[in-house]
């Protein structure tokens, strides 16, 4: 099975099932990511125009509160998305499987 996200390796374990995730299913995001906030809202317009649950609704709004929370207090931690070059800047770009 190929990696989903090349940038980071995690382990995650779901607050809510227990279950648990790596890159091999899953992406990570940054808050310190300057396009964060405007990417989260565009999420949340979509889950609203596919008619999920409010409770999902509410949960990515108060996931963007948090996230723009901490730009706000972190501004210097703040940076625009890169892929650096290198030899490990070329595994995330080089073509999929």
């Amino acid at each position: 099975m190929e990696v989903i996200d090349r940038k980071f390796r995690f382990n995650a374990i779901s607050s809510e099932h227990a279950n648990f995730y790596t890159e091999r299913e899953g992406v990570l995001f940054l808050a310190k990511d300057k396009l964060l906030p405007a990417t989260l809202r565009f999420y949340r317009d979509l889950c609203a125009s596919s008619g999920v649950d409010g409770r999902q609704l509410l949960g990515v709004d108060l996931l963007i509160q948090r996230v723009e929370k901490y730009q706000k207090e972190n501004p210097a931690q703040l940076k625009f998305p890169d892929v650096d070059s290198g030899e490990r800047g070329e595994e995330i770009i080089r073509p999929n499987d």
